[in-house]
């Protein structure tokens, strides 16, 4: 059941103080929200001022912190990182208190089922009239259920930057930070794979955005602002199931030319350093996570600390490489955590690089993705660039008629972004080349009419080996 918790007015004392409540000066260097990734990867729905408060108050608890002590943020802080002018930001906090005391999260347990409670047990909103300081600020008291995912961790918890995170410019493109850097502890972990329906879940998007080709407009927005903001940057590929893109498959890159939008102000800028050992603890979680992978059944803790994180991480890879070759000699390893397992106790060193077998190496699996991609684009850049030269061949009565069509034809979510986009914009090109094509209005020549046909026309595989043309050609099938 929810707390009762209600924004409001401090009661005002019928004499003055002797002794003014001040604002405590808050801990810091660089701010973290330090979070148990449970909690990092849960379901999450809010606006997004209401979760750039949130951050805020999260940033000010450490992960060795014993209680949770209510959680005071100036109005001057506020007004200062989102750079808000005027009397707005007294009604913008005290609004995001209180949608943030009307909030839930969803996390998932160990067994797979869903636990819910509300982030703030209590908001309280000091006008600061009674102090010397005449600092306004809100007051958060993060709830109790929360203690298990804040303080005391010791394994599974994320550092994210907060600078970062107060970044982003839309809510799901913040929330997708949060998970991504998890999942790959922070970048550590460069390949990551999940549900559709279970990432939007995450994102507060179950039930919304039901075409794949929709849920993308999220991703692409996110795309342009962890590239923007962030220290990392993502591509990422659906992957069908039958008929629907029910799964997506997303690669992690670290971002070296990145600059947070956000400043922080001094107050919360001037904090002791944070987690030296946030690097070391990274790579112990992520070499856990590959032994976890390749169903290890001992102490994985154990393991990690005898051999250290970075041996682990070398041995699993190296053992994986050998894996394959032996796959591709018709020998098979049956047994991989065996195999690993007496690759670290005879104490084998993976060699620096892998040697390179005689004649032409088959691209990579990225290698393959990446040159699928540049031809869709190209294809569908040279499809855009006819269907522009035949939009301006129309005179203005069947351009408004190729409207009406798009607005009898599309899905209302599409629709909408079109409409708010002012008719231009990729996702309205794309739309009306559908329409006009449909509908007659355009006749694409053959080449432009499949992709395998444009890569035929222009021989843009030529250079390549037969089998890697062809895992090319299925990767551009795939994304048709």
């Amino acid at each position: 059941m929810k707390d009762a918790g209600t924004v409001r007015e401090r009661a005002k004392p019928k004499a003055a103080r002797t002794t003014p409540r001040r604002v405590p000066e808050r801990r810091g260097g660089r701010v973290a929200v330090t979070q148990a990734n449970p909690l990092a990867l849960s379901r999450q729905e809010m606006g997004l001022l209401t979760k750039r408060l949130l951050v805020l108050a999260l940033s000010d608890i450490t992960r060795d912190d014993h209680d949770l002590e209510p959680i005071r943020i100036t109005a001057w802080e506020y007004a200062q990182i989102f750079n808000i002018r005027g009397k707005s930001i007294y009604s913008r906090i005290e609004e995001s208190a209180r949608e943030l005391l009307e909030q839930t999260v969803q996390v998932k347990e160990a067994n797979g089922d869903w636990v819910m409670f509300q982030w703030v047990s209590e908001a309280r909103y000091d006008s600061g009239r009674d102090s010397r300081d005449k600092l306004a600020c809100i007051e958060l008291k993060i709830h109790e259920k929360l203690k298990p995912y804040l303080l005391q961790l010791r394994r599974d918890f994320s550092i994210i930057p907060t600078d970062q995170l107060l970044s982003f410019e839309g809510f799901n493109s913040m929330r997708l930070f949060e998970v991504l850097y998890t999942a790959s502890y922070g970048g550590e972990k460069p390949y990551l794979h999940f549900d559709v329906d279970d990432l939007k879940r995450r994102l507060g998007l179950d039930g919304k955005y039901e075409r794949f080709k929709d849920f993308t407009y999220v991703l692409d927005r996110a795309q342009q602002e962890f590239a923007r903001y962030t220290c990392l940057t993502f591509e990422y590929e659906g992957i069908k199931v039958g008929r629907k893109y029910q799964q997506v498959d997303i690669h992690i890159a670290k971002n070296d030319v990145f600059k947070p939008r956000v400043r922080l102000p001094e107050s919360i800028a001037r904090r002791v350093p944070r987690e030296a050992d946030a690097e070391a603890r990274l790579k112990a979680l992520q070499a856990r996570d590959l032994l976890a992978d390749i169903g290890w059944t001992l102490d994985p803790d154990a393991t990690v600390k005898r051999y250290g994180p970075q041996r682990v991480i070398d041995i699993v890879r190296y053992a994986h490489s050998l894996q394959r070759k032996a796959e591709a000699t018709g020998r098979p390893i049956f047994n991989l955590p065996g195999f690993v397992h007496s690759l670290l106790q005879q104490g084998i060193e993976p060699p620096a690089a892998e040697p390179e077998s005689g004649g032409e190496q088959r691209l990579s699996r990225e290698a393959v993705r990446s040159v699928a991609a540049s031809i869709n684009d190209s294809f569908h850049q040279h499809r855009r660039q006819r269907a522009q030269a035949a939009w301006d061949e129309l005179v203005s009565e069947q351009q408004e008629l190729v409207r009406t069509l798009m607005q009898a034809t599309l899905h209302r979510f599409t629709l909408e972004r079109i409409e708010r986009d002012g008719w231009h914009g990729a996702l309205f090109e794309i739309s009306r080349l559908d329409v006009m094509q449909g509908h007659g209005f355009l006749n694409l020549p053959v080449h432009l009419r499949t992709v395998a046909a444009y890569v035929e026309h222009y021989g843009l595989l030529s250079e390549y080996q037969p089998d890697d043309r062809r895992r090319v050609l299925a990767e551009l099938e795939d994304d048709d």
